[in-house]
């Protein structure tokens, strides 16, 4: 475990963008909020939320015992035409991979590695099944 220090976002201003643009990133930023009190609910414990490695994003990092756990919220609008059960690339999550493997280089983990996708459309919400990421440990 990581103690109680914790990687939490610090307030950067908005960049210029329009109002639609804003509008999804505040539903986005609310959708990972809730995302991390139903992790509360179930045990996990914040390790970083929405920590930026260079070009890179993480969303939320989780623990829970020894396991580290990598989750990307996507969050759609009810009715949207692409939701985000399909929304995550496979460009995406190299991204992703990458990213996680440069916070591992900083915070070595002992414990499993494990990604999980959140998707909510309006709403509702998926926590997908995890995926474990066990050959990042080797970077």
């Amino acid at each position: 475990m990581l103690g109680s220090s914790h990687f939490i976002p610090s307030e950067r201003p908005m960049r210029t963008m329009s109002t639609k643009g804003r509008t999804a990133q505040t539903w986005g930023h609310r959708c990972e909020r809730l995302s991390l009190w139903l992790l509360w609910l179930r045990g996990w414990n914040l390790v970083a939320w929405r920590l930026k490695l260079g070009r890179f994003e993480l969303d939320l990092v989780v623990s829970r015992g020894d396991e580290l756990r990598l989750l990307e919220v996507k969050a759609r609008k009810t009715g949207a035409w692409v939701g985000g059960d399909t929304s995550l690339t496979n460009e995406q999550r190299l991204r992703l991979q990458m990213a996680l493997s440069r916070f591992l280089d900083r915070v070595p983990w002992p414990g499993a590695i494990s990604f999980q996708r959140v998707s909510w459309a309006g709403w509702r919400c998926r926590f997908h099944p995890p995926e474990r990421w066990e050959a990042l440990r080797g970077h």
